[in-house]
């Protein structure tokens, strides 16, 4: 009798595991994650636990979908939403359909997102990184929740995050990898939702591995660039524009090329950058050009001969068309470094472990070891920068404005100096420059020129000019190579200077 009740419990016991060990009912979401976003277009990403058959139901009135996109047959889905209006919310629902049992599914609550701004229509962006584990594991740190936490609660438009997401190795297999990224989504998918999340990979996505590389490459969706490198490295290193800002993604790890930006991926910058008319060039990467950390790294490391030419290079490129911040990581901390007018600020507290405050070097301005992200908010004439640690607090806020200056080219002044330069074809320009503002102009540098119709500006730059005061004019030389055949071109310049508060102004 005994023993025969003891195997009635036993098989019990083994019935309730199996039925606890058993398969899960229903669809799993694994992402969810808003991508590549323009004023009339955008990337849905829709990842479950099974092969799936996917509905988006769109359109711009809460509860009311006036337009459809579906995908079948696969666990990851990217689905094209267009027709969308500029500047505008868009209202979104999914349903997941198991493809092997169709009576299962889920249907997720609504979402939205907005449309990429228009010029002029001010927003808001958050910037963050290094958020990676301690070590191999797919758990993501706690603290990276709070800050992702923290962003969602800000309603930002978009996120951009500087690398170090995961902690990739070089034995990961390629669903060890995937597995990496899907505890990274399992933090961020709350946030992408509504807000289109950015990355600029790190070292420690370990892109020089095949699976990793693979792993990275199937998990995100970007924008593609349009260089050489398009049909290799099109979604490592891009650019996308929202309301007055240009955004340009680059990546320090491509293989081979570690710690620096060369190759095709400099000829693309260059021809990006180029290219822009925005007001205002945030550039985002993972190792800091200034910052020396990492000692062993090219842009670092001191005798590392071509690394030293590869950073005067990159940095003269983002001087010469004005790039107003470059966001870094890398580095487990925040430090806000100043070079020519241009911030470089390494904001590296994700959630990977704190280095400490770093000792504050030439052209530092300021530092703290905390863990933080940072928020931007821009409009045609500012970007507003708060660095917010995890508990709330603001670490550090400042600005770059346009302050009310203008350049004016002086009519009827062009002049040939000489018939040697008539020959040479170098034709010289006066300008007036006048500060027609309330306060003085500190520091005023002319930091590059660029011109129309293949007409080349031949004088150096930075011009550094002193102080403007308010109400103060002052006169400049600039001499350009004409073509032959060239009748007009028009002229242009990126310029800075400091106000009485300290804040540095680069403006156009």
């Amino acid at each position: 009798m005994c023993l025969r009740g003891v195997l009635v419990i036993l098989v019990f016991v083994a019935a309730l595991m199996l039925a606890v060990a058993g398969p899960a009912l229903g669809v799993t979401t694994r992402n969810v994650a808003v991508s590549k976003v323009t004023g009339t277009s955008a990337v849905l990403v829709v990842k479950s636990d099974v092969t799936s058959n996917v509905i988006v139901e769109y359109g711009q009135v809460s509860g009311i979908y006036t337009a459809t996109a579906a995908g079948n047959g696969a666990a990851r889905h990217e689905l094209s939403l267009v027709g969308l209006s500029p500047s505008s919310t868009v209202y979104y629902r999914v349903t997941i359909i198991d493809a092997a049992a169709p009576s299962t599914s889920v249907t997720l609550p609504e979402k939205s997102f907005h449309t990429a701004r228009a010029p002029g229509e001010g927003f808001s962006f958050a910037v963050a990184g290094d958020n990676r584990p301690a070590g191999d594991t797919t758990v993501q740190p706690a603290i990276w929740g709070t800050i992702v936490a923290q962003m969602t609660a800000e309603n930002v438009d978009l996120a951009l995050d500087v690398g170090d997401i995961i902690y990739g190795t070089g034995s990961d297999t390629l669903a060890q990898n995937a597995a990496k990224y899907e505890g990274l989504f399992a933090v961020t998918t709350g946030l992408t939702y509504s807000t289109p999340y950015y990355v600029a990979a790190g070292n420690h996505e370990r892109l020089n591995y095949a699976n990793s590389r693979a792993g990275y490459e199937q998990e995100f969706t970007f924008p593609v660039n349009n260089g050489t490198d398009g049909a290799t490295y099109g979604e490592h290193y891009y650019s996308f524009d929202n309301g007055d800002t240009h955004f340009i993604a680059l990546s320090t790890e491509i293989p081979g090329q570690e710690g620096m930006i060369t190759g095709n991926q400099k000829t693309w910058l260059q021809a990006d950058l180029a290219a822009t008319d925005k007001p205002w060039i945030i550039v985002f990467m993972h190792r800091p050009l200034f910052s020396g950390a990492h000692t062993g790294d090219p842009w670092v490391n001191t005798g590392n001969l071509a690394g030293q030419q590869n950073k005067a290079d990159i940095h003269a490129l983002l001087l010469q068309y004005g790039v107003d911040i470059v966001f870094e990581g890398h580095d487990h901390y925040y430090l806000r470094h100043e070079q020519d007018g241009i911030q470089y600020v390494v904001t590296g507290g994700g959630g990977a472990p704190i280095s400490g405050t770093p000792a504050l070097g030439p052209g530092d301005v300021f530092a703290a070891g905390s863990y933080e992200h940072v928020k931007v908010d821009e409009t045609a004439t500012s970007l507003a920068v708060s660095v917010i640690d995890n508990t709330g607090a603001t670490l550090e806020s400042f600005s770059l404005t346009v302050p009310d200056l203008w350049m004016s080219l002086s009519p009827g002044n062009p002049y040939w100096g000489s018939y040697a330069d008539y020959q040479a074809r170098a034709l010289s320009v006066e300008y007036t420059i006048a500060n027609n503002g309330s306060g003085d102009a500190f520091d005023f540098q002319l930091l590059s020129f660029g011109a129309t119709n293949q007409v080349e500006p031949l004088t150096a730059t930075p011009i550094s000019m002193g102080t403007l005061a308010a109400g103060s004019a002052t006169n400049l030389q600039v001499t350009y190579r004409i073509p032959l055949g060239i009748l007009s071109f028009m002229a242009t310049s990126r310029a800075s200077c400091t106000d009485d508060r300290g804040y540095v102004h680069v403006y156009s």
